[in-house]
This record gives C-alpha cells, structure tokens and sequence, in this order.
C-alpha cells in the first residue's frame, strides 16, 4: 500500500515550527514511523544509532496533541532527551531516582491538579511498576495520555542480555491506567534486534507485521571495525595502550564490564589520567549528578577519554566520537554493534577496535552469563526473604533487596506461587492533615498502629491496602495531607505457599536454563564471528545476516559523497556526480502506481517542480536481467511516462552521467577534485 500522505502538512509544520534547527527536514524513514503511529497503529521502529529514532516520537506526540509517556532505562538519556526537548520549547517532566523526591511530588500534585501539562513524561520501567502514587496521578489525566513510547525497546524480551523485567509490566501498567478507555498508541523504538526478540516485543505490545519499520540502512559499514584476538592480559594492555597513544587528540569510548578492581573502569581510568590523558570513568554506580557531568564535559571536550560500562550507551547523543574501543568482548552481535554506534555521528571517519582472548570468552560465559540466572538455592533464598515462610501478605522494598533477589522475584511471580497485591507506601506515618483540613478517615487510619505500617493498618481497619492507599493518594493529590519528608515506597505481596513447591522449583530452573542456553549460544555465535573475521567491510555483513536483514539491504556497503550508502562504485559515480550538480537526490525510495504496484528506482530526483526517476543498469548482457528491465521499463511507460532517465555500466560512465545531467537539467557538473 502506498504510504500515507493526509498528515504529511502536519507532519512538516510541526518540524518547521520546533526542530528546524536539526537537520533539513523529516527523513523517509522517520515519516513512515510517524505516519504509523498517527493512523493509530501500535509501531515498532528499528533504525542505525545516530539516524533520528527520537524525532519519531518527539513528531507523533506534539502531533497528537496530549500526553507523550516515555519509558528509558537510563536516567543519562532521560536527562539527555528532557534537556533537548525543553531547549526546543517542549515542556517535559521527568522522575528519576536523581530528582529530589519531595519535588517530584510536588510536580505529580501539580499534575493532578492541571496546573501545568507536559507534553513528555519520561520514566523508567521500574518507577512505574512500584511508583502507585504516580499510577493514581496518571490515572486522573487518562484521557490525556496519547503515546506510551517504549525507548530502547531491546530491553523488553527476556531472552536478551538487556533484559529489564519491569520492562515486561508496561501492558499492565496502561491497562491500570486507562482503565475502560481505549489504551494509547505505542511506539517501540531500537536500533539492534534479532528476530526471536523482535517477535516478542511484537507480542507483547500488539504489534502487527504490517506496523514494524525497518530503516532501509541498518548497518554502519563507514565504522572501521577491527577485531584483535591476543594471547594474554599482558598483551592485551600492550596493544590497547598503544592504540590509544595514537588517538590522544580524539574523542575514544572504551568499554569495559568492570566498575571496580584490576583492569577495571576506575583503574585504567586512573592509569590514562597518569599517563596525561582527559580522562574519566562512568559506570552505574555514580551519582547522577556525576555521570551527568561527565557526558556534559565529553561533548565539550573537556574530556577525551572515557572508560565506561554498558551503563554509557543507550540514546546518549555526541556526534564526534571518534573511536570505540572494547576491552572486553560483549554478549552478543546485537550489543556489540548497538554499542560501536556511539561513533561517527557527524558522519565523519569512525573506527572501532574489540580486543579478546580465550580467557576473556571463558569468563564472559562463566561469570557473566551462567552467573546472571538465580540457582536453585537463590530461588528459595529469596522465597524465604520475600515471604518469611509464611502465606499472606507482606511490604517489599524491591530496591533494597539484593541482586538474586530481584532476579528470583520475577521468576517467582510468574510462577504465581507470590502475587504483587499493590504498589504501596511502607508507612503512613510521614503525613500529616494540612492546616484547617478534617480527615476523620485519616485519623483512623493513624490511630490504628502505632507504625502507621501499611499492612497492620489494613488488618485492623478492615480495609484492604489498595483501598487505603486509593485514600492517602487522594487526599495528597487534593492537599488534603502533606508529607513532612519523602515517605518509603513499597511493594505488596501475598504469598500462596509457606514453601516452595518443589515442581515450581524446577519449572523456574528449566525456565531459566532455556534462556540461559539460549544466551549462551548467541554468544557463541558472535564468539565464531570474531574468529572468523577478515575485514571490516565483511564483518558488517556478517553482523547483517546475524541480526536477520535481508541480504538486499546489506548490500548498500559504498558511502558517496552526500553520505548515503549504494549498492555498487557505479552508482557512487552517478550519485557524486548528482550530488557535485547541486541536484537534490533520495536513493532507492519506493514508487507507487496508482493500482499499488510499486519499484525501487536508483535515484529519485525532485527538480522544479517535477519528478524524475533514474535507472543504472548495470547487467544487460544477462538475458534475466534484460528480460526484467524490459518489463520495468514498460512500467515507467504506463505510469510515470517522461519521468525515466537511464544509464548503462560502461568505462565513459561518468561523462554519459555528466551529458544526461546537462540535457535534462541544464546543468555542467562541476569537476571532481
């Protein structure tokens, strides 16, 4: 079907009006996505790193006229995106964990109370699904509530090494929120992803095949990747000292999976900052204050070198990165590739070097992998400290409980041996009645207990807790009540067992040894492709084959001069050529007839108030090929007759291109130089 075109005046409008400043317009693949999502399709949007993803969302929600939710799993790129949308005159509202929480409040008070809307609300997948006050908030502007975007959205299947669980609680979430109102459209945005996850994500959030829009260049071939095995540690430092010497004076990401320790973040950082580097680390044990500072002086220069985790990655936007370095072997292609696209943004020259070793790939699989899945003896582990052995009711603090906690938790929750009953408050003893206001309610609520603890307050009022927290959140939201600090946020479970079954053990090991394997063999498999590498140019290939894309498009390997990637060095010709002529170009944009037939030409080409269709034919001498253009051409003929133009593969190529140019457009090209 052809693409939409009833929302195309809007669409340029709104990009004129807010953010003409970045770039010259709305490109094709962005407008697709933006189309989907305003014809209310749910969309899943998979485009490069660096080619725009935001501006999907930033579009569909200004046009839709509500409220824009966004779900990230980083608060570097919340602040990142919130600080580029209010600099375009956005306004945005953002909650974090490094936004001071009494603040926060009073922003979701004045929320509920409509004293000001935002356009954007950025979250995290964890703070909606233990945040109830927020639920209740939201819940009051349902109506409002247009776009969830899920940023990022790898993250969501469970088979990946991304994984969030909370990821997996969004449906549930709007579904709360909307109540009996239909739920917004979604948008799911990522550059990287296999099939398997792209399925899932589809599942999850109802995602028709129609409604998934692929970017027609997926792969970075510009990157100059370079993958060296080396014996040992010891070399390893040799070689990586060295490369880095050589690049001094460039913007260089190094990623390394190690916060603290030898060969870690902080130690090598340390090592560069004696060795006279711009220096510094960023892992996801920083404050935010600290990891903010540290990507506002990389982007100013300040700094040059940046030792980092998997915690400097997503969304964060600093075009003249030049390199990218891995001092560890990743988990997989999808990670690898998502991660190198911090480079060359600006579309300049960028390289990438992976560095591994035998020992490296062992410990990858023993302490990184096998180690990321609960044991049998966590999972009841953390049974007993989530339940004390007993059935009923108990307040968690999810965020205080340790890592093999939190893993078994969710596994424990989909076996339904735990349910969350509500996203509480640990106590109720932080409020108190505003000046003036009666509260009978309230005051029994407090008088009940001593603590104010949720749960014995519930027992003895007779109420259940999500009815006294439907109360507490009502009266905050009206002013009713005033907290005199930030009262602790809990989650309630029940449990339906004293003990773990032993059937619904074993059901949550094979559960976590299917997604455990399956790891492990991608990583193996990006294991084998860094054995088997050979040059950059085929290793991207190889990535694309991975990572599901058809062969057609891997193909667009040859950059031109405009920046676009083409199939063959002959058409790089007619393209530098075309682009040297001043002559405005779209490469390979699909053409519709009016019967919904459609083709791909070479080059589309807009010029005073017309449009032309350029062909190269490059295999004529084959009888397939010639049969094929032969009905093409007769295509051009009955729908679009005058528009064609045509060259043929031949050694004088770049003058017959020159000619046509100056027949058709009266126009000498420059010369190339």
């Amino acid at each position: 079907m052809p693409t939409p075109t009833g929302s195309d005046t809007q669409i340029d409008e709104i990009f004129r009006q807010r953010f003409a400043s970045i770039g010259k317009g709305v490109r094709p693949t962005q407008r697709r996505i933006i189309h989907s999502v305003l014809n209310g399709n749910n969309t899943l949007g998979l485009m490069p790193t660096g080619s725009g993803k935001s501006l999907t969302y930033w579009i569909s929600g200004l046009a839709l006229q509500g409220v824009t939710l966004v779900i990230s799993p980083l608060t570097a790129l919340m602040d990142e995106q919130a600080q580029k949308l209010a600099a375009h005159g956005c306004r945005v509202f953002v909650l974090h964990s490094g936004i001071d929480s009494r603040k926060q409040y009073q922003e979701l008070i004045d929320l509920y109370n409509e004293r000001e809307t935002p356009e954007f609300i950025f979250l995290s997948p964890e703070r909606l699904a233990t945040d109830g006050f927020l639920e209740y908030v939201l819940q009051s502007i349902r109506e409002k509530i247009k776009l969830l975007v899920v940023d990022e959205a790898h993250c969501i299947s469970q088979w990946g090494l991304d994984f969030r669980p909370f990821y997996k609680e969004i449906p549930y979430f709007m579904r709360a929120i909307a109540g009996e109102m239909a739920l917004p459209t979604v948008l799911c945005l990522t550059a990287t992803l296999n099939p398997k996850d792209c399925q899932q994500i589809c599942e999850d959030f109802a995602i028709q095949d129609a409604h998934v829009i692929r970017h027609d260049m997926l792969l970075r071939p510009a990157i100059n990747i370079r993958v060296i095995k080396v014996p040992n540690e010891n070399t390893k430092d040799e070689k990586f000292w060295a490369l880095l010497g050589e690049h001094r004076q460039e913007k260089v990401l190094i990623y390394v999976d190690r916060k603290r320790g030898k060969r870690s973040v902080e130690q090598l950082c340390a090592q560069a900052l004696a060795l006279g580097f711009k220096a510094a680390y960023f892992h996801g044990d920083m404050k935010t204050e600290e990891k903010t500072e540290v990507i506002r002086q990389f982007k100013a220069g300040d700094l040059l070198t940046v030792f980092a985790t998997s915690a400097f990655g997503m969304g964060i936007d600093i075009p003249d990165i030049r390199g990218v370095v891995h001092y560890l072997l990743t988990e997989s292609a999808e990670q690898y590739y998502q991660q190198i696209g911090r480079v060359g943004r600006d579309g300049k020259p960028s390289w990438a070097v992976l560095y591994f070793s035998d020992k490296n790939v062992s410990v990858r699989q023993t302490w990184f992998i096998e180690k990321s899945y609960p044991s049998d003896q966590d999972v009841e582990w953390a049974f007993s400290n989530l339940t004390d052995n007993r059935t009923g009711k108990r307040s968690v603090n999810y965020f205080d409980e340790g890592d093999k906690t939190q893993s078994a938790y969710h596994y424990l929750v989909r076996s339904q041996v735990i349910q969350p009953v509500c996203k509480g408050l640990t106590s109720l003893e932080p409020f108190e009645k505003a000046r003036g206001v009666s509260l009978p309610a309230f005051d029994d609520y407090r008088q009940a207990t001593r603590t104010g603890l949720l749960i014995p307050t519930a027992i003895r009022t007779g109420k259940n807790e999500p009815e006294i927290l439907q109360d507490m959140f009502h009266w905050l939201a009206e002013g009713k009540l005033k907290a005199l600090r930030a009262p602790g946020k809990c989650l309630v479970i029940e449990s339906f067992a004293d003990t773990l079954p032993d059937e619904l053990l074993q059901a949550i090991q094979a559960d976590a040894a299917e997604k455990k394997g399956y790891r492990l063999a991608l990583f193996d498999e990006f294991v084998s492709l860094l054995e088997g590498y050979t040059n950059s140019s085929e290793f991207h290939q190889q990535i694309g084959e991975y990572l599901g894309i058809d062969k057609f498009s891997r193909q667009r390997i040859h950059q031109t001069l405009s920046g676009d990637f083409v199939r063959s060095k002959s058409e790089v010709i007619v393209a530098n050529i075309l682009f040297q002529s001043g002559i405005p170009f779209t490469y390979e944009q699909r053409l519709y007839a009016p019967d919904g037939s459609h083709r791909l030409p070479d080059f589309t080409i807009r010029w005073n108030g017309k449009t032309f269709y350029w062909e190269h034919l490059g295999m004529l001498d084959l009888d397939d090929y010639a049969q094929e253009w032969a009905l093409k051409k007769a295509w051009y003929e009955a729908n679009f007759p005058g528009c064609l133009l045509t060259t043929e593969e031949s050694s004088t190529l770049s003058q017959e291109t020159k000619l046509l140019i100056a027949k058709r457009f009266g126009i000498k090209p420059r010369n190339e130089d």
